[in-house]
């Protein structure tokens, strides 16, 4: 049997559970990985998804150039790979799985997302506004998913053609969902590039004012010792 499940690559977020006043914010366990292959693997899949991404967040910036710059400042305090172009903080990668009628709430703003693989059906519901829209691999959505019940229809596995097969394709439909969390945009607003980084996400003071700090008192205790020498 094949593996199906949901895998998200977040650089930053709160986790289920802890309160972010408390315990700050880190990057997803998918994200850093639980072994050194994992985190290569990450590392790995950013660098081959680079072009796709650029060509999405152009297409982003054009539709919502608000919410882009918004996303972009955001991503460039929250990055934890930067093999990721961003402007998204978070991609949440759907493997086979059918997709019910749901909401995302805890996103902000628009999320883009588009299917791959060899499958029929599929199509993209919306039922606060009566829509199905075609959603065929090469279709892109680009909606307010924390505001939009959205599901996807019922998929079917298409036949692979052979050459693809040979490179270990298999059949079934396979989702990518690039977004932002609401909380991780609050926590990130004002910050400056690499904050995340710099603070692990909040929990501790700023990396480079320590070393400041840090080179501030080695003078100062030169200086004392000289002075003492005298």
């Amino acid at each position: 049997a094949e593996r199906r499940g949901t895998t998200h690559l977040v650089h930053l977020w709160q986790a289920q559970g802890l309160l972010t006043s408390q315990y700050g914010m880190g990057p997803s366990v998918d994200m850093t990985g639980t072994s050194s292959v994992q985190s290569q693997a990450v590392a790995w899949y950013f660098q081959a998804s680079a072009k796709v991404t650029q060509m999405l967040a152009g297409i982003f910036s054009v539709c919502f150039p608000k919410f882009y710059e918004k996303y972009r400042k955001a991503f460039e305090a929250g990055v934890w790979l930067t093999s990721d172009p961003g402007p998204w903080l978070g991609r949440a990668i759907v493997f086979k799985l059918q997709v019910y009628v749901h909401r995302d709430g805890l996103d902000a703003g628009p999320c883009v997302t588009f299917p791959m693989g060899f499958f029929t059906g599929g199509e993209a519901y919306f039922p606060d506004i009566e829509a199905k829209l075609a959603y065929r691999p090469g279709d892109i959505l680009i909606f307010m998913s924390g505001a939009l019940y959205h599901r996807v229809g019922q998929w079917y596995p298409a036949p692979v053609p052979p050459e693809m097969s040979d490179k270990g394709i298999s059949t079934g439909r396979v989702s990518t969902v690039l977004f932002s969390p609401q909380t991780s945009l609050d926590l990130l607003d004002g910050k400056p590039p690499r904050w995340a980084q710099r603070t692990m996400g909040g929990k501790v003071c700023d990396a480079l004012d320590f070393d400041h700090d840090v080179a501030k008192n080695v003078r100062a205790t030169r200086r004392k010792r000289k002075r003492n020498l005298y």
